[in-house]
């Protein structure tokens, strides 16, 4: 299978690497909070065969670099659209994990004229959409490369990408409500994110579908792959994405 690898220069200096496989319409896998594009390793085959990937590395996660001190999800929107006007996209479909799902959501609310369709798998609005015990997880996280962050330069870098996990990714619902393109909002039963916060979510957002898959929990893709790409290549066909 043929990758091609990009890269796509931001105005601050960061730099943003993406691979390209597959033919046919665009669509970008968003993995999640400190992970890279190899998240999706398990869903490349079934979804390059229908569709051109993009499989993109956040700015400061995987081979992208990050000269911001701070760090949003309107930034790394903006991030999307350099790379949408680098590769001379018009309309594009998103597949979204964790993070990666906030970031279509606030990709779509930026640029709704260019999404054709999003897939959000394991997203949130707020912090309190995560269960008690992974938010306790995610501070101790966070102590501990603030703790190590003086002597380290790595750590000093993963700061910023670990403060998203506890602030709102800055959409209300009345945000929600203006998204209007065919949405699949796919979870576990066992997720990490709340069922009520995924329901709310859901009911925000007019157009979508809600999915709930017994057994599975925060990486449903990667631990149940075959059940994960068939539910997403079933909507895409569905609406033609």
């Amino acid at each position: 299978m043929e990758v091609e690898k990009c890269y796509a220069s931001l105005q601050d200096g960061s730099v943003l690497y993406y691979e390209k496989i597959g033919r046919g319409d665009p669509l970008f896998l968003l993995h999640g909070n400190g992970g890279s594009s190899a998240y999706f390793s398990h869903q490349i085959a079934a979804l390059s065969a229908h569709h051109q990937l993009y499989l993109i590395d956040s700015r400061g996660h995987g081979k992208s670099t990050n000269t911001q001190k701070k760090m949003d999800f309107f930034i790394m929107a903006d991030d999307l659209m350099a790379i949408v006007n680098q590769e001379k996209l018009t309309c594009i479909s998103l597949l979204g994990f964790s993070d990666g799902a906030n970031l279509a959501m606030v990709f779509c609310h930026s640029y709704p004229e260019y999404v054709r369709c999003l897939i959000l798998n394991s997203g949130n609005t707020e912090p309190s959409g995560v269960r008690l015990l992974s938010r306790i997880g995610s501070l101790i996280q966070y102590l501990i490369v603030w703790l190590c962050a003086p002597f380290s330069k790595g750590m000093k870098g993963f700061l910023p990408i670990l403060g998203l996990l506890f602030r709102p990714i800055g959409l209300t619902s009345a945000d929600l409500n203006q998204i209007t393109v065919p949405t699949l909002i796919l979870v576990g039963k066992r997720d990490s994110i709340k069922l009520s916060h995924s329901f709310y979510i859901a009911n925000c957002i007019s157009s979508a579908n809600f999915m709930v898959v017994k057994g599975q929990g925060h990486s449903f893709a990667r631990k149940n792959p075959q059940i994960f790409n068939t539910k997403v290549l079933s909507f895409l066909e569905k609406v033609g994405g």
